[in-house]
């Protein structure tokens, strides 16, 4: 798979500390990016531009379906065996998503029941990827 995180913000201190150390993890396993954008009035539409041709779109926001380490799996397998493989992941700004951006999407996915701030979203989607991918490829992290 090959995944790209879009960021409303730009994460500091041990975020970005945390997040890069997942980057380099998930490296090992799949294709990572990172984009950063500033908190402006057309980030939803730069936000969409990110989704280039073939790319799967997925919106995280508090109304979207919340999975299970093990749904998520199960969820990429049918992706890539759609033929999927690309997926953008999307952390919004402070406002979150309108309702016309999140049905542009291909899919409306929560991190939880929970509200997080966007630099511990960022980090728990890098872990949830880098746990995702590297259970995918038989490494024991998942069971750690």
């Amino acid at each position: 798979m090959k995944h790209r995180v879009c960021l409303v913000g730009r994460p500091s201190g041990w975020a970005k500390e945390a997040g890069a150390e997942f980057q380099k993890r998930i490296g090992r396993y799949a294709q990572i990016e990172c984009v950063h954008l500033r908190e402006e009035a057309k980030v939803e539409d730069e936000l969409i531009n990110q989704c280039e041709r073939g790319w799967w779109s997925i919106c995280l926001d508090p109304q979207g379906k919340s999975h299970t380490t093990e749904e998520w799996k199960n969820e990429w397998e049918k992706l890539e065996r759609a033929g999927h493989t690309r997926l953008v992941w999307m952390i919004g700004g402070a406002n979150g998503f309108s309702k016309g951006f999140r049905a542009r999407c291909h899919a409306v996915r929560a991190m939880g029941p929970q509200t997080l701030s966007h630099d511990l979203a960022l980090v728990v989607l890098l872990e949830q990827i880098y746990r995702l991918e590297s259970w995918r490829a038989g490494h024991p992290y998942h069971r750690a």
